[in-house]
């Protein structure tokens, strides 16, 4: 059985029926054009986030300079989607409201993990991924940061003890060159990120996981080398950043001709015979300014809809890279 639960469905879908009878809306809606997350943005950039689903309220954590205007810190800010079924309206905002629940149990984030994971160097593309152990939840944090002057993956954990261990490197991932974005697979047997190690130009890479049941802090915490392959199929001879897998979709971005301006956002589906071919998301999504770092995960608002969350410098925004989100058609591989 998987130690980790990044949707945490077990948990949480017994709360969040979307279909009560006698309501004008039983079925949610997310929008088809991005909208901005005013709650979670500033003037600054605010980029690179992560948001493993816990129904609708989200553990969203983003990187972000709204601090002094230049260096990068991981923050977090709980994130709770609603669809009101009387109105129609669709919120998310920085806030337990009746999730207050999980304020205690998600405190240990802010006041331990990113306190820990800070420097005076940037740190980048956070993937959060939350456990259960004795009735209370765990959490484990990778992220990049370039203290020591290229880009290293680290991640810091209290799975084994209540307070957070100190942040450690996964050697293996790490190269004399930038290292970020690491994201697994939904069965758990590869590890994804994207690197420049390659001529200075960003590809997506992938490593296998030997033992995807086991704990993967053992298997962070591994100082032997393991086999770093170069994904043909996602990769082009421009640069491909931020991989994220749901399911059985990939997403990522990439600034390869054909796009609508500076970095796009793209999707390859899993097939029996692995990755297909990249497809843009289209003009609905994509801008002529730069659109970058998307994660998708499950609302809970709609059935036929997942959220893709992303950051983009398109016109109309707070400033710099602001959050956004939009709905993407759901895929049923894994359930039918």
């Amino acid at each position: 059985m998987k130690r980790f639960f990044p949707l945490m469905l077990l948990v949480m879908l017994a709360s969040c029926d979307i279909t009560n009878r006698g309501y004008k809306y039983d079925i949610g809606d997310l929008p088809d054009s991005p909208v901005n997350l005013q709650d979670f943005n500033t003037e600054y950039d605010d980029y690179n986030s992560t948001a493993p689903s816990l129904g609708r309220l989200i553990p969203f954590c983003f990187s972000t300079n709204r601090y002094n205007g230049e260096t990068f810190d991981v923050i977090y800010m709980p994130m709770n989607i609603n669809f009101d079924k009387t109105s129609g309206v669709l919120t998310v905002k920085n806030q337990y409201s009746n999730w207050s629940v999980f304020a205690e149990q998600y405190a240990v984030i802010n006041n331990e993990a990113i306190p820990k994971i800070a420097t005076p160097a940037n740190e980048l593309g956070p993937n959060l991924m939350v456990g259960y152990r004795f009735n209370d939840y765990y959490f484990t944090l990778m992220y990049a940061t370039d203290v020591n002057g290229n880009y290293d993956i680290n991640f810091i954990t209290n799975r084994y003890e209540r307070n957070f261990s100190e942040p450690q490197p996964i050697s293996f991932l790490n190269s004399d060159a930038d290292d970020l974005y690491p994201a697994f697979t939904q069965d758990s047997t590869r590890l994804y990120f994207c690197s420049n190690r390659n001529n200075g130009q960003f590809d997506i890479f992938f490593t296998s996981v030997p033992s995807p049941n086991n704990y993967m802090e053992e298997f962070f915490a591994d100082t032997t080398a393991h086999e770093i392959v170069t994904d043909t199929v996602l990769s082009s001879p421009y640069d491909d950043k931020c991989p994220y897998v749901f399911l059985d979709r990939m997403i990522f971005a990439s600034n390869r001709p054909g796009g609508f301006g500076g970095y796009d956002l793209y999707y390859s589906m899993l097939t029996e015979q692995g990755w297909s071919a990249p497809v843009n998301f289209g003009p609905a999504i994509n801008s002529s300014a730069d659109e970058y770092r998307p994660i998708e995960f499950a609302s809970y608002v709609s059935y036929t809809e997942n959220m893709m969350v992303f950051s983009s410098n398109r016109a109309g925004g707070k400033g710099g890279f602001d959050l956004y989100f939009v709905g993407i058609p759901v895929t049923h591989t894994f359930f039918e």
